[in-house]
């Protein structure tokens, strides 16, 4: 069994938290399905800005936990606005610079195929572009 990554958009914390149970629909959209909103995303931003892993990953307001904590199959993490800047920021050519060398990260399990990588980091800087048009958090729903 996978876990479901889904990133939406949010105004607040407490507005991402309340769709623990049921996930994002529609009202938080657009939505998309993508890949872990911590290692995945992490090397994503590594590869885009140049900044460690290790150092992008250590911030406390990486992958941070909105949810209540005991839910049993469900979670709601934050993007931290460093993340949501350097995606939405990516240029076409920069995205297209950045998916061979991401597919090839171990998270992948050497599946990662560029072709399908890139269409769905596009989308993903869409609803990037669009949490900072309107001020708002880049928020994933992850589920068992």
């Amino acid at each position: 069994m996978g876990v479901i990554n889904t990133y939406f958009i949010a105004s607040d914390d407490a507005a991402a938290a309340s769709v623990v149970e049921t996930g994002p629909d529609a009202a938080h959209g657009p939505v998309l399905d993508a890949v872990d909103p911590t290692v995945q995303a992490g090397t994503l931003q590594e590869l885009l800005t140049g900044e460690p892993y290790d150092t992008i990953t250590g911030e406390r307001s990486w992958a941070r936990l909105v949810s209540e904590p005991d839910h049993d199959s469900a979670w709601v993490v934050s993007l931290p606005g460093t993340f949501t800047e350097a995606l939405a920021g990516a240029s076409d050519e920069r995205l297209a610079e950045v998916v061979d060398p991401w597919s090839e990260t171990e998270e992948f399990w050497g599946a990662g195929d560029p072709q399908q990588l890139l269409p769905m980091l596009r989308d993903w800087r869409a609803l990037a572009r669009t949490a900072r048009e309107r001020g708002a958090g880049l928020y994933c729903w992850n589920s068992l």
